[in-house]
């Protein structure tokens, strides 16, 4: 399950658990033939292989609408699930540089380097 997802089972259950304490309010319900455990492995498969819907629905017998339910509805969920460990600007280091969404980001000065390595890592220019 690691190499399709990037997480462990106990990892899976455990956003499972953070997905549960989203307030009811806001979320909407994960297709019931699936379950949340496994609307959440659907829905991280989709995110780091892109594998294609009907293939996902193939692999699990279930329709692609019933997958793109899950994907819809888990994704936000991801999101307020997630939200207390993604850092704010002010945590970042200024000399640091970060990916962002597989692009290069800037976080402080200095150039934007192809690698995005630390700037620490860097020969001399």
């Amino acid at each position: 399950m690691y190499y399709t997802t990037g997480f462990s089972r106990d990892e899976i259950v455990d956003l499972c658990a953070m997905i549960n304490t989203v307030p009811a309010k806001d979320r909407k319900s994960w297709p019931p033939s699936l379950g949340l455990f496994k609307s959440v492995v659907i829905t991280l498969t989709y995110m780091r292989r892109n594998r294609v819907q009907c293939e996902l629905a193939e692999t699990y017998g279930v329709s692609q609408p019933t997958i793109s339910r899950a994907i819809t509805v888990l994704t936000p969920l991801f999101g307020k699930a997630l939200q207390k460990y993604v850092p704010t600007a002010d945590e970042l280091d200024a000399r640091t540089q970060y990916v962002v969404d597989g692009t290069c980001s800037r976080a402080g000065h200095g150039p934007l380097t192809r690698s995005c390595t630390p700037a620490s890592t860097r020969p001399p220019a």
